[in-house]
């Protein structure tokens, strides 16, 4: 299919417009926003979509607002031989016209229901699913379209895969009638549909019903045999009963005698504990006695070792109060030396501040003039005239002068033209009252744009009238030449080279003008000039005030470099004092701290005797009174005798522990314990027994069990007439959904084949674009599902919105070029590679022209610099 020509009147913003496209090759259609660029295609759909009596929503939107006037969209296309003009107008006077320009039926015409009926005829020959993948629009979002749909992409892909081409619509047919039969059983996803779940219900309720009776049948089964063995379990029961009673009162009598042993071994044992405390506190007073003791014992060695410690002490002391005096001495002159040093550091540093500043001063008055010559030349460019010519208004004049040639040339072109020829001489003519003569050999040519009058003198007179509707393009070209005279007059200037040249001398200015605040601005360095001023006065201020009070006996050093040296010796020298100040000072804090701690010894040592000598005094005075209330050997006889009743007390205890030993006492106390409790369980058991058998008799009793057994007959009957029936439904339903899946892998697999020769050639163009490590996987349904480039492999939902875009349209251009040129349809790309660099708008314009050379190429675009590279492309402005 081929666009050659489309015309629209009155749809949406476009109120006419016709554009005439080359048969192949790319065509760049260029607009501002909102001017109607996707509103020619959405025209070309709703022409052969609808017919001219439809109030579609599309048509209503269409029609100008406020404005009763009808929607009329015409194409002229080729599809295969047969060329036509379909035109459609809708709304108002609504009519349909198709006829044929070239082809079988080339010069038949057909209008209204026919019309409509023919192009629909004619379109349904043309590859619709491959119209539709092959645009990229501008609201279309970055979707890549089901390319499978395309019969001409499969053959093409079939010839490229080595097979011959299949016939789709057998195999179409085949799977319609499949998926009828499947219908009868599946739902449209292949689930089972109302019939298929009504035979399982159906099902699934005779079986329900048959368990229910089978299990009403068991329960009565259940509950017999639970009689029959609670009856059992209630003889037992009471069999046990028996036997543990008799076994309880055995046990009560041997209890008894063991409780009296128990009673007695706790009296004893209360008796030890009484015993044993009374040892504890007999132990507990001698042991304090030793410990006191052994106190008075220790304190007394240390008091005397304390006092040989003190006299060492004091005998230490005098020397180390010595060596302090010398050093707190060597101090105070190292201290004095540091002063002198520090001021004439102090008095070297100004010197070297002073030169510094002379020399600043220097450089500011330096700066500061040529700052002033600078700002004279800025002055001067600043002064001169300036021009309101800027490139926009260029630009303006250049598509005002492009628009009045074009009208001019329109109106030239779309009118009569008069040739005269001389024959054998020249002859005389006078044209609108202007003598000339026409050559033999140069045929006089006039296009007849307005009343045009000719006169061969004294022979005859020819008056010319131009075709009805000259006058349009006259006053179109009128217009244009006026708007593009306002345009020179509103600039200032003759023509556009003098608006250039204009804009050159405003551009040399401005050059100027920038060479000149870049010398400021390197002058400042960053400084502000009225801070420069400042540090002028400053500078001149600090520099009177250090001659004013500088001492003239000493001299000035001659140059800054001699200042410095100076300032770094005195510096030196004022390091050195005051490292050896510090030195002394270090010393004198150690001597110092020597005397103190010499001092503290002496103090801390008299201290800890004295505090020594007070507890011996008061240990000495605790041991005597103890002794007189208790004398040592008094306490040592306490603790034998203590000892001696505890063991009394213990082989009592003892022996008791051997009688209960005798009599097995733990046992015979846990056997009663465990008879009780089993008597008291084997007592509950019964009861719930016995009422548990009294119950299952009435409800035996109500059961019914004949009239259970008819209705468990009656559901088998029922249960094995619906696993017939499901059984038959689930084999063709099965049948059908096997032969239906056999088939669609079966075309899956032809698909298969597709997707090598499709993906080459995707990845030939992509490595035109992004570099030969460039690569793709595609899914069986021919979509790009991974891109890979620079080593990485990324989803396409991942890519970036650029990097989509830019595979989108590479996969609509590799389907050009892989489709017979005769069953091709064109490419349109709307408002496209917005997103992209200009290094891949250049390398993806490659692609677009190599995929011009066999189809047409349709580029919609509000900016045409994106496409400036397309050097070979036919380029429309609207």
């Amino acid at each position: 299919m081929k666009l050659h020509r489309l015309r629209l009147e009155n749809f949406r913003g476009v109120t006419e417009r016709e554009l005439t496209f080359p048969d192949a090759g790319v065509v760049v259609v260029t607009g501002r926003n909102e001017i109607g660029k996707t509103s020619m295609i959405d025209a070309l759909d709703a022409l052969l979509d609808l017919p001219d009596s439809s109030k579609h929503k599309r048509i209503l939107e269409a029609r100008p607002a406020g404005r009763d006037v009808p929607v009329l969209v015409e194409a002229e296309f080729s599809i295969g031989t047969t060329r036509v003009v379909y035109t459609k107008q809708w709304l108002k006077r609504p009519s349909t016209t198709l006829r044929h320009v070239a082809g079988p039926e080339s010069g038949r015409a057909v209008t209204g229901r026919e019309a409509h009926d023919a192009a629909e005829a004619l379109w349904a020959g043309a590859d619709t699913a491959l119209w539709k993948a092959l645009r990229f629009m501008q609201a279309g979002g970055l979707a890549q379209n089901a390319l499978t749909d395309s019969a001409a992409l499969r053959r093409a892909l079939e010839s490229r895969a080595g097979e011959a081409p299949g016939d789709d619509r057998e195999v179409a047919t085949l799977l319609e009638r499949v998926g009828a039969e499947c219908e009868k059983y599946w739902t449209a996803t292949r689930k089972k549909n109302a019939g298929y779940v009504q035979a399982e219900t159906a099902c699934r309720d005779a079986e329900a019903a048959a368990a229910e009776a089978a299990e009403e049948l068991r329960t009565i089964a259940v509950v017999e045999d639970e009689l029959t063995e609670l009856t059992a379990s209630i003889a037992d029961a009471e069999r046990k009963l028996a036997t543990a009673r008799a076994e309880h009162a055995e046990l009560d009598r041997a209890a008894g005698q063991v409780e009296d042993v128990q009673r007695q071994r706790e009296e004893a044992r209360r008796r030890r504990d009484a015993a044993q405390g009374e040892l504890d506190r007999a132990r507990e007073r001698a042991a304090r006695r030793t410990e006191l003791v052994a106190a008075l014992a220790a304190e007394e060695q240390r008091s005397t070792a304390l006092a040989g410690q003190l006299a060492r002490c004091e005998e230490e002391l005098a020397p180390v109060r010595e060596r302090a005096g010398e050093a707190e001495q060597r101090r105070a002159a190292a201290q004095t030396a540091v002063q002198h040093a520090r001021a004439a550091a102090r008095s070297a540093r100004e010197d070297r501040a002073h030169l510094d500043d002379v020399g600043r001063h220097r450089r500011v008055l330096e700066v500061l003039g040529s700052l002033e010559e600078v700002r004279a030349r800025l002055a001067e460019l600043q002064s001169r005239p300036a021009t309101e010519v800027d490139e926009d208004a260029v630009d303006r004049l250049e598509r005002a002068e492009r628009a009045a040639e074009r009208a001019e040339a329109e109106l030239a072109a779309g009118s009569a033209r008069l040739e005269l020829t001389a024959l054998g001489r020249a002859r005389p003519l006078v044209r609108d009252g202007v003598r000339e003569e026409v050559d033999p050999e140069k045929p006089l040519a006039v296009p007849v744009t307005g009343e045009v009058e000719l006169e061969l003198p004294d022979q005859w007179r020819l008056r010319l009238s131009p075709e009805q509707g000259i006058e349009t393009r006259r006053e179109a070209a009128r217009t244009a030449a006026a708007a593009f005279v306002a345009l020179l007059a509103r600039h200032g200037v003759a023509s556009v080279a003098a608006a250039r040249a204009a804009l050159r001398e405003a551009q040399e200015l401005e050059r100027q003008v920038r060479e000149a605040v870049a010398d400021r601005d390197r002058l400042l360095d960053g400084e502000d000039e009225s801070r420069l001023r400042d540090d002028r006065d400053r500078l001149a201020a600090a520099i009177e005030q250090h001659r004013a009070r500088r001492d003239d006996d000493v001299p000035l050093p001659a140059t800054p470099e001699a200042a410095r040296e100076a300032a770094d010796a005195a510096e030196a020298a004022l390091e050195e004092a005051e490292d050896a100040a510090r030195r002394a000072e270090a010393a004198a804090d150690a001597a110092r701290d020597e005397l103190q701690r010499a001092q503290t010894d002496v103090h801390s040592v008299r201290g800890q005797l004295l505090e020594l000598e007070r507890s011996l005094t008061g240990r000495r005075a605790r041991l005597e009174e103890a002794r007189r209330e208790v004398p040592d050997e008094d306490l040592d006889r306490a603790v034998t005798a203590a000892a001696e009743a505890m063991a009394a007390v213990q082989e009592e205890i003892d022996a008791h522990e051997a009688a209960l030993a005798g009599l097995d006492a733990d046992r015979v106390l846990t056997d009663r314990e465990l008879v009780g409790d089993q008597i008291e369980g084997l007592q509950r058991i019964l009861e719930e027994r016995r009422g548990r058998r009294s119950s299952l008799e009435g409800r035996l009793e109500g059961m019914g069990r004949d009239r259970v057994q008819q209705d468990h007959d009656r559901a088998g009957t029922r249960l094995e007439a619906a696993r017939r029936h499901l059984a038959g439904l689930e084999r063709r339903a099965e049948a059908a959904l096997l032969l239906e899946r056999t088939l669609l892998a079966h075309r899956e697999r032809a698909h298969a084949q597709y997707v090598q020769p499709f993906r080459a050639a995707v990845e030939q163009l992509g490595r035109a674009v992004y570099g030969p490590d460039f690569e793709v996987r595609v899914s069986g349904s021919l979509e790009v599902e991974e891109r890979r480039l620079d080593g990485d492999w990324l989803p396409f939902p991942a890519l970036s919105t650029g990097a989509k875009e830019q595979l989108v349209i590479l996969i609509r251009l590799a389907t050009a070029l892989l489709v017979d040129p005769e069953d091709g349809v064109p490419v349109l790309l709307d408002d496209a590679l917005g997103h992209s660099d200009p290094q891949r708008l250049r390398r993806l314009a490659s692609a677009i022209t190599t995929a011009g050379e066999r189809t047409q190429v349709i580029v919609l675009t509000s900016n045409p610099e994106r496409f400036a590279t397309l050097r070979e492309a036919h380029r429309i402005e609207i």
